[in-house]
C-alpha cells in the first residue's frame, strides 16, 4: 500500500541546502539519464540479480532519486521505504508509486542522519548517491545499514567506485570514460577536464572510494561475505550479509 509522502528535514545545513538545490533542479534530467542509457540498465539489472528480492523482503532504498531501482524492487518485495535528499525527485517518486500502486513510502531525508529502527529491513540498496558523502560518513552509514538490517539480511550498494590510483581496474575505468566524454565534442571535453580535476584534487561534491576501500569498509561495518563486482566505466557494485 502507498504511504504519504514525507520530508523529515525541518533544517537544513548550508552543506544539505547546496546538495537538494542541485538535485532538485535535476529531476527531470537525471530520470532521462538513468532511463536512458543502458549503462544504467546493466547496473539496475545487475543490483537486482545479486539482491535477489523475495516477495516477503521489507527494502530500504538509500539515495532513491526519481526510483531507478525502487520501482522494480516494489513490484518484487512487501514494500520499499525510499528515501533522497531532494523533496522534488521523491515528489517524482510518489507520483509514479501512486500510479502504480506499488508498496512504497517517500522519506525525504540525508542518509547521513538518517535514524532507524534496529532490524528494519531485510534487504538494503543504494544506487549511485554515496559518492557525496565524506569517507567518514560513509563509514558511519555502513555500520547503520548493519544495525538496520535483520540477521541474514542484505545490502546490495552501486556506487562510482573509483580513487586516485594507477592501477589496471583504475586505467581502464579511465579510458572508458574519457572515450566516452571525447565522442561529445567540446562539452564532453569540459566535463571529462573538470571530472578528473575534481577527483584528482579530492575537492568538489563528488568524493568516489576505489573497490578496495569499499571492501575494507564493508567488512569492517561487521559484515560478512563482501564482494564486489565491476559492472561498467565507473560503476561498481558491492554486496554484502550481516551474518545470522
Amino acid at each position: 500500500m502507498l504511504r504519504p509522502y514525507a520530508d523529515s528535514m525541518t533544517k537544513l545545513s548550508p552543506r544539505q541546502r547546496r546538495l537538494r538545490s542541485v538535485w532538485d533542479n535535476r529531476v527531470d534530467q537525471w530520470a532521462e539519464t538513468v532511463e536512458g542509457s543502458s549503462g544504467f540498465a546493466q547496473l539496475r539489472e545487475r543490483m537486482l540479480q545479486l539482491a535477489a528480492p523475495v516477495d516477503t523482503d521489507r527494502c530500504l532504498d538509500l539515495g532513491a532519486g526519481t526510483g531507478f531501482l525502487t520501482l522494480p524492487l516494489a513490484a518484487l518485495t512487501s514494500g520499499v521505504l525510499a528515501t533522497d535528499l531532494s523533496s522534488k525527485m521523491l515528489r517524482s517518486l510518489h507520483a509514479d508509486a501512486e500510479r502504480a500502486e506499488a508498496p512504497i513510502t517517500t522519506l525525504v531525508a540525508d542518509m547521513a542522519q538518517l535514524q532507524l529502527p534496529a532490524s528494519s529491513f531485510e534487504l538494503i540498496v543504494s544506487s549511485y548517491a554515496m559518492h557525496y558523502l565524506t569517507d567518514d560518513d560513509k563509514r558511519q552509514l555502513l555500520r547503520n545499514m548493519h544495525r538496520w538490517v535483520v540477521p541474514g539480511g542484505r545490502i546490495v550498494v552501486a556506487d562510482m567506485m573509483v580513487g586516485r590510483k594507477l592501477d589496471k581496474h583504475h586505467r581502464r575505468v579511465f579510458l572508458q570514460k574519457a572515450s566516452a566524454m571525447l565522442r561529445r565534442g567540446p562539452a564532453g571535453w569540459w566535463r571529462l577536464a573538470t571530472n578528473v580535476a575534481r577527483i584528482g584534487s579530492g575537492r568538489g561534491r563528488l568524493r568516489p572510494c576505489p573497490p578496495d576501500w569499499w571492501v575494507a569498509a564493508v567488512n569492517g561495518a561487521g559484515f560478512s561475505d563482501v564482494s564486489y563486482e565491476h559492472v561498467f566505466s565507473e560503476a561498481g557494485v558491492v554486496v554484502a550479509t550481516r551474518s545470522l
